[in-house]
């Protein structure tokens, strides 16, 4: 090979794996941040389903804040957070919080057994096998979380790994109001 084409498919390659790596690193970043969803602002939609635990569930905004946060067992990073929506949630509900999960594009038996391995048994989470549900609230994968005030309105989204220190500003931001 010539000099000249060495020097030609050398540079091509630095150049495309400069863009992986741009591409790789913007991806990262959007997926891990504070959501500019157009759901924020608007009348949250409706969660109903069957539960894991077998019951019938159908969340009402009722005067509560409600964080919703989509997940499933097969998720990387649902696995991570899980227990920090857990902790929250049992922290928050002297405050009124309710914390409703959302299992999708799972089966039962494997969102149970994760939630038994992160000590997240007490989590309320509605099956959503099909994706129907997390779709409809405007989720393009998994983990998402959205955070409603007490009068049904989503007031903010994050997508990706859920960050402790969001979660805590929108709960002292929200409850308070």
């Amino acid at each position: 090979m010539s000099r000249t084409r060495l020097l030609a498919v050398g540079g091509t390659l630095a150049v495309g794996l400069a863009l992986v790596a741009l591409l790789g690193t913007a991806l990262r970043g959007a997926a891990t941040t504070p959501d500019r969803s157009p759901m924020v602002g608007h009348r949250a939609p409706a969660l109903a389903g069957r539960t894991l635990s077998g019951s019938t569930y159908t969340w009402r905004p009722r005067g509560a804040v409600t964080v919703v946060n989509i997940w499933a067992s097969w998720c990387g990073p649902c696995r991570q957070e899980l227990p920090l929506v857990a902790r929250s949630a049992g922290a928050w509900s002297r405050r009124g919080v309710r914390v409703v999960t959302i299992d999708t594009k799972d089966g039962p038996v494997a969102a149970r057994s994760l939630l038994h391995e992160v000590h997240a048994e007490r989590l309320r989470a509605v099956q959503d096998a099909d994706g129907r549900l997390a779709v409809s609230w405007g989720a393009t994968g998994v983990p998402e979380t959205v955070v409603v005030d007490a009068h049904g309105i989503v007031r903010a989204r994050w997508t990706g790994a859920l960050d402790r220190g969001w979660l805590q500003q929108q709960l002292q931001r929200w409850v308070s109001s």
